[in-house]
């Protein structure tokens, strides 16, 4: 008998629970309808403007590194010349200079004779 009463109760809270929450809920009013579509447009467009940052910056990124790497190569082509100066002038010890012998210089040419017409 104890076990008929304990259903029987069971079963009438669980209705009883069931209708109270049921009634109870929350409608969402226009206005609050209204500000989630604005917020969710506010989102969008700063979603946007995220992905347009990130792209900005990536582009920034690339610049940079290309002018990282010309510094780069000047700094070598600068330190390359320093160290030739501070050898001078035996900057190249496998190289001897030669002077470069002198050709006499040919007789300049005859210009060509031109014929006159008479008039």
């Amino acid at each position: 008998m104890i076990k008929k009463h304990w259903k029987l109760l069971f079963a009438t809270a669980s209705i009883a629970f069931g209708v109270f929450f049921a009634g109870c809920s929350n409608k969402i009013t226009q206005e609050q309808l209204m500000q989630l579509r604005e917020l969710r447009k506010q989102e969008r467009s700063l979603s946007e403007l995220i992905d347009k940052k990130k792209a900005d910056k990536s582009k920034l990124e690339r610049e940079l590194n290309a002018r990282k790497a010309e510094l780069k190569d000047c700094e070598e082509r600068t330190q390359f010349v320093k160290d030739k100066l501070a050898k001078w002038p035996d900057v190249w010890p496998d190289w001897k200079y030669v002077e470069p012998k002198q050709e006499p210089e040919p007789a300049p040419a005859e210009a060509p004779k031109t014929k006159t017409r008479k008039k």
